[in-house]
């Protein structure tokens, strides 16, 4: 009972540290937003349709909502997960909680469930926009597997967000490399640009990413003409072997002592 309060505890305090961080705000929940409203009133002309990678028509305003929500997770499960870290871990806050006697899996755990209340939230405000402006209509029989994707990838890019960690020795080196990746990933993985109107061998690269299965799913599960549930065991798959390796690399070579020390 005493960790789940201090789970709670600290869960809470990394919301309202999140909340009191303007930077950290805009970059997760007002810029994913703009981005939805901007790719949806300038690309999605009414509607229009673009083909998924199996071929599955979807009109253009679902596309881009599911294709930002997959960002948004991205932002806020892999992004802020590593750059918090690492800015802790730099600031000896890592090295002075690890001399607690507080387990180290609740720390972990509250940045996740900080991560996964972050990520409820932005998808329930992105499908509420994308419904009541631009008609994008709600999973229905594909509700199940909607958050399948939204639990897979959620876990998938924390642990990644997780494992980053061990690659970016300062908290400066983290606000570059973890958004840039996001962005740069975004262009490739049906997000900012339909897979459709890319190359093909850019679609390949594309699919070799998490981001890229996370998106397609998603999109997936939005489009009106899938039947079942919408999951595909390629797209769960190449995002269960990410975590996977993630994991590996985060158990390994996670630090709780900052860089400067080893040094």
């Amino acid at each position: 009972m005493r960790k789940l309060k201090v789970l709670l505890h600290l869960t809470k305090f990394g919301i309202k540290g999140l909340m009191r961080n303007q930077r950290a705000l805009v970059f997760t929940i007002a810029f994913p937003i703009i981005l939805l409203v901007l790719f949806n009133s300038i690309f999605a002309h009414g509607k229009d349709t673009t083909t998924l990678s199996h071929g599955t028509l979807l009109d253009e305003n679902a596309y881009f909502t599911a294709g930002i929500l997959a960002y948004s997770i991205m932002l806020s499960a892999f992004s802020t997960m590593a750059i918090g870290l690492v800015a802790q871990r730099e600031s000896g806050q890592l090295k002075r909680l690890r001399g607690t006697p507080l387990p180290p899996w609740v720390f972990m755990v509250a940045q996740v469930l900080r991560a996964i209340l972050l990520i409820l939230f932005m998808t329930v405000a992105l499908l509420l926009i994308g419904h009541f402006a631009y008609g994008v209509h709600f999973p229905g029989d594909t509700f199940g597997g909607f958050i399948l994707y939204l639990v897979v990838g959620t876990a998938t890019m924390c642990i990644l967000g997780i494992a980053l960690t061990a690659l970016t020795p300062t908290a400066e080196s983290a606000s570059t490399i973890a958004p840039f990746s996001a962005v740069l990933l975004s262009f490739i993985s049906g997000v900012f640009i339909p897979v459709s109107e890319l190359p093909g061998w850019l679609q390949e690269i594309g699919r070799v990413f998490p981001l890229a299965r996370l998106a397609d799913g998603l999109q997936t599960t939005l489009a009106p003409a899938t039947t079942g549930s919408g999951l595909s065991g390629t797209n769960l798959g190449v995002m269960g072997l990410w975590a996977l390796g993630g994991l590996i690399v985060a158990v390994r070579k996670f630090s709780w002592e900052p860089q400067a020390v080893r040094a």
